[in-house]
């Protein structure tokens, strides 16, 4: 019984960290479609599964160092700048493959899911490599 009271006590926590985990999310959703050339989520509605392969890429690799951070920090502050630093991380990621694939956009917005499935992958490959960091 007292092993069930414990892990109760720790409820507050997992809704505080998945509420804000969540938040966290959204706003890189936000964030990546402001900087990004193309409204991904039009494409998307419109069937171009390039724009599905580059936002779903992006946002895993983003949610895999929020997922670290959340599991290894000590404190919400901490949580909190490793998810600002993750964001960064993938929004510096998104800009060096525009200067090393010159027309990446113009080829997600023409539904080229070879494009799409490379900066999603490449997203997703920083993502691991940052989450690694913040373990």
């Amino acid at each position: 019984m007292n092993e069930m009271l414990e892990l109760f006590s720790h409820v507050p926590s997992f809704f505080a960290y998945y509420v804000v985990g969540l938040c966290f999310l959204g706003a890189y959703f936000l964030a990546y479609m402001a900087v990004t050339k193309c409204d991904e989520m039009q494409l998307i509605r419109h069937g171009n599964t390039a724009a599905a392969y580059s936002l779903i890429g992006s946002a895993l690799g983003f949610s895999l160092p929020l997922a670290i951070a959340i599991s290894h920090t000590a404190s919400p502050q901490a949580f909190v700048f490793w998810a600002l630093v993750a964001m960064v991380t993938q929004m510096a990621t998104y800009y060096f493959l525009k200067l090393v694939l010159k027309d990446v956009d113009a080829q997600i917005e023409a539904n080229n899911p070879a494009y799409g499935m490379l900066a999603g992958g490449i997203a997703l490959v920083v993502g691991v490599i940052n989450a690694a960091c913040v373990a």
